[in-house]
């Protein structure tokens, strides 16, 4: 039987069943044999660095700039471990500014469709989105339709 068959059977006898993790994690090992079924500890390292590094980022003006960019530069290196650890390529220094530039655009989208929803200078109980209720949900909204747009957006164009 294929991989793919074993693995269904395996998960449809999983759900139909009261097991045990251990019994689990058993018949993980049974299907293969050969792949790791424990997390590695290097693995466990990195996701706790990463966890660690995202939880302080918020809280850099405390520390200064020269801490943020060596926190930044630690967090790429523990997702280029993970990437690498999983097969996947790692982004170059030029892939990594690109897509925080498009992050950086993505986040000014959002915001400007807040702003036209809920303009701060027409509302007397607006300094900024998050002081006022009306505002808050206009960024909200516009966070929902810039996630729908991208998951919905076409992935070819005509030509």
């Amino acid at each position: 039987m294929p991989p793919i068959q074993r693995a269904i059977v395996a998960g449809i006898a999983i759900l139909a069943s009261d097991l045990t993790p251990a019994q689990i994690a058993a018949a993980r090992h049974n299907l293969t044999p050969g792949a790791p079924y424990e997390q590695d500890p290097d693995v466990t390292t990195d996701l706790a660095t990463i966890q660690r590094i995202r939880a302080l980022l918020p809280t850099w003006k405390l520390r200064g700039a020269a801490d943020l960019e060596w926190r930044l530069r630690q967090l790429d290196a523990a997702e280029d471990r993970l990437l690498a650890a999983h097969g996947y390529p790692v982004p170059t220094d030029e892939q990594r500014y690109e897509a925080r530039q498009a992050m950086r655009t993505a986040a000014d989208v959002v915001q400007a469709a807040a702003d036209r929803a809920h303009p701060p200078a027409d509302c007397p109980r607006c300094r900024a989105w998050e002081d006022c209720p009306d505002a808050d949900r206009a960024h909200r909204d516009a966070l929902h339709a810039d996630w729908v747009n991208r998951w919905t957006a076409p992935l070819y164009t005509a030509a």
